[in-house]
């Protein structure tokens, strides 16, 4: 159960949030996640280890904890540019 927006507290079934389904379902469904991308914050000791010897996933993006809780971190040019890969947005040659 989830809690809706606006519905007092009262709890919502899953299905009915996704807007998909019309009536409660009588079996066990799966709905396909189309896409995702995860970005992991890590401590400084944890990032440089993991960035030199190992080879994420193509939608996993790591950064250091401090590049994401800094000050002004949201102007920095290499967090900026490796959100802008990370986005949907990057799969278009001319987004819309």
């Amino acid at each position: 159960m989830v809690a809706v927006a606006g519905d007092a507290g009262r709890p919502t079934p899953r299905w009915k949030v996704t807007g998909v389904l019309r009536e409660e379902p009588v079996v066990a469904f799966a709905v396909p996640v189309r896409d995702m991308h995860v970005l992991y914050g890590l401590k400084r000791k944890h990032y440089q280890g993991f960035a030199s010897h190992q080879l994420p996933h193509a939608h996993e993006y790591f950064a250091p904890m401090e590049a994401l809780t800094a000050y002004d971190g949201d102007k920095n040019p290499d967090l900026r540019a490796m959100l802008a890969r990370a986005s949907s947005t990057a799969n278009f040659l001319n987004p819309p």
